[in-house]
């Protein structure tokens, strides 16, 4: 294989994983329905979408491992599905976990990424 045949196949590659990544925002975060008659609503609709979406994904590459080839279709159910019980005391909600369920290194990993965000 040449130069050209080399640089075909890197662009034919980028294209495929654009159009997967498409694909996959509009079929699992339903960026492409029209939800009202304004067209500045849907524009904030959809900027809200590809956000979400943008943010499940940055999320998941940086905790690596296993989410990071996840869809977003399986992060949401994952996020979901984890058991929980949502106390608050002294005006201070907490999360109470079971010890062990699935994919508990991976929640731990976002957790301790939630922890080092600062808002200012």
């Amino acid at each position: 294989m040449g130069i050209f045949g080399a640089f075909i196949l890197r662009r034919s590659r980028k294209r495929a994983t654009c159009e997967t990544l498409i694909e996959e925002s509009k079929g699992q975060m339903n960026a492409g329905h029209i939800r009202t008659g304004e067209f500045l609503a849907n524009a904030a609709l959809f900027q809200c979408a590809v956000l979400a979406y943008n943010l499940l994904k940055w999320m998941g590459l940086l905790s690596g491992g296993v989410i990071q080839q996840w869809e977003v279709k399986t992060m949401r159910l994952w996020l979901i599905r984890v058991a929980g019980k949502l106390v608050e005391r002294s005006r201070q909600m907490t999360l109470k976990l079971p010890e062990k369920f699935l994919h508990q290194e991976e929640w731990e990993k976002w957790e301790r990424m939630s922890l080092d965000v600062v808002f200012q």
